[in-house]
């Protein structure tokens, strides 16, 4: 059923990061790294890295289907979540009548590339906020996310190596061995040395939600 208010896309939304940083703190606790086999109350290394990277995944996935349903209401002259008002320059009579607009013979919408989203939001909103100032203030690292998440998804040769960029980039130097999208989001964040950057993401789709409900 699809939701009527922005409130209610983005307390949901923000249900969900708040459920997946419950996840990953439980994951913390039965993390033993170092040798010998896991028991039935730990996790591996191997295995904390494959939930890591999959905590990061939903996350993405539920970013994405946030923007989507936010967007699409403001096109729909629904007011943000302080009541006002985004003007928008189609007037669809439904969400799938949006959709169909949006898409302009596309077999999808994508919700992954900062400056896709900000060109849809200059094309179809007038001035383009909240969303594009949302996306705007973080475009750079939601670059590198998405970098992250290609990575994790998709294992091509072009994805590992935007990714290796992505890592030298945030880590501000080369890592002394290669890291797995898991054991990069596992480690410290220079930006932020009391955090490790799966943390400092899921903080950024959240700081993006709050300015883009408005």
């Amino acid at each position: 059923m699809e939701r009527r208010k922005v409130s209610a896309v983005h307390a949901g939304f923000i249900q969900e990061l708040d459920a997946l940083l419950r996840l990953d703190a439980q994951n913390q606790r039965r993390y033993r790294p170092g040798p010998g086999r896991p028991g039935p109350a730990t996790l591996s290394k191997h295995q904390m890295i494959l939930m890591t990277e999959s905590v990061f995944i939903k996350a993405f996935s539920h970013y994405e289907l946030f923007l989507e349903e936010v967007f699409i209401l403001y096109t729909r002259n629904r007011p943000t979540r302080g009541g006002h008002r985004v003007p928008s320059f189609i007037l669809p009579k439904d969400g799938e009548h949006a959709r169909d607009i949006l898409k302009s013979g596309m077999p999808f919408l994508e919700w992954n590339s900062p400056d896709t989203i900000v060109r849809r939001c200059e094309v179809y909103l007038h001035d383009g906020d909240p969303i594009k100032r949302s996306i705007t203030a973080y475009s750079a690292r939601l670059q590198r996310m998405k970098a992250i998440r290609n990575a994790i998804a998709h294992r091509s040769a072009e994805a590992a190596q935007r990714y290796n960029n992505v890592v030298r980039a945030e880590l501000r130097a080369a890592p002394l061995q290669p890291l797995s999208p898991g054991e990069f989001l596992l480690s410290t964040d220079p930006a932020t040395p009391a955090s490790y950057f799966l943390l400092s993401y899921l903080g950024i789709f959240r700081s993006v939600a709050n300015v883009a409900a408005g």
